[in-house]
């Protein structure tokens, strides 16, 4: 569980930095989510939600219902412009790894977003590689490069900074 108390000024960890463009992405798919059911319940609040339009329904809620997805278009904006930022910023601080194999390891987890073994998608029926075979190597030697690139990757980023 989480600890939802006043975070302290402490000195993240490699790990931590990597993943922020992670978790920007999933803000960002999570916004545009959003964007898309409110857009839906528009279609509903306009005609009264029958499929047919009513000159009774009430301009305040659809006025309310636009606001709320102008709102929310103006969120995943600000998320965009963030994650394009961070990204270049995640880019950069990958890019002083010297090592090939332990930079791309952290360019396919942390930018691309790869897992570390291939898998089967169920949903699509889709096989889709992981680093560890994409690369050519046992996920066993991936974990090896990742620590090693985890601990040669610049990191100076405090929390409260963010």
């Amino acid at each position: 569980m989480r600890h939802l108390g006043k975070k302290k000024d402490r000195q993240m960890t490699p790990k931590e930095y990597l993943n922020q463009v992670y978790k920007i992405d999933c803000q960002i798919n999570l916004t545009l989510a959003k964007i898309e059911k409110m857009r839906a319940s528009l279609y509903k609040i306009g005609n009264g939600g029958s499929g047919v339009p009513t000159q009774r329904q009430s301009s305040d809620s659809l006025g309310a219902a636009i606001a709320k997805v102008l709102d929310y278009e103006k969120d995943a904006n600000r998320l965009i412009d963030q994650l394009v930022t961070k990204r270049l910023e995640i880019e950069n601080a990958i890019k002083s790894v010297r090592d090939d194999a332990q930079r791309e390891v952290l360019e396919r987890r942390y930018l691309l977003f790869q897992r570390w073994e291939s898998r089967f998608d169920g949903r699509t029926g889709e096989y889709i590689k992981g680093i560890a075979e994409s690369m050519g190597y046992s996920e066993r030697q991936i974990y090896r490069l990742h620590g090693k690139a985890l601990k040669n990757v610049s990191v100076n980023v405090s929390e409260s900074q963010l």
